[in-house]
């Protein structure tokens, strides 16, 4: 099912939303056909009221999402597979109005990623 999954700042897990309305929180989600959204409105309050709030997520395919009270089972993707062919993901409102890989000349715009992990420990990998 097509999601939009973001990391839930209180509670501290990736929330899954669908449809509009977040249907569980999850320690590690896998996705694939991802497009990464920044939504203009959220971010410019960000920038002027120095306050987070939900603006950046990940929309795409879930495959797997393991959580306390919520689970999805599919076919994960690999931390050594990701960290391998992956490039790790961040995004930051007062850097960019986009999400970025990391890379040791710096930070690179992303807009899509045929894969992505998201783990618990803060691990962000897009594969192409």
């Amino acid at each position: 099912m097509i999601c939009d999954v973001y990391f839930n700042l209180t509670k501290k897990l990736y929330s899954i939303k669908y449809k509009g309305k977040v249907i569980g929180h999850a320690k590690s989600v896998s996705m694939r056909d991802v497009q990464f959204r920044v939504l203009t409105g959220g971010r410019n309050r960000v920038l002027r009221d120095k306050q987070k709030n939900v603006h950046a997520y990940a929309r795409g395919f879930v495959v797997q999402a393991i959580g306390d009270n919520f689970s999805l089972l599919g076919k994960s993707i690999d931390i050594d597979h990701a960290k391998t062919n992956g490039k790790r993901v961040t995004y930051c409102p007062y850097r960019s109005d986009k999400f970025q890989t990391v890379n040791q000349e710096g930070f690179t715009d992303i807009e899509t990623a045929t894969e992505l992990l998201l783990d618990i420990y803060g691990n962000r990998y897009a594969i192409d």
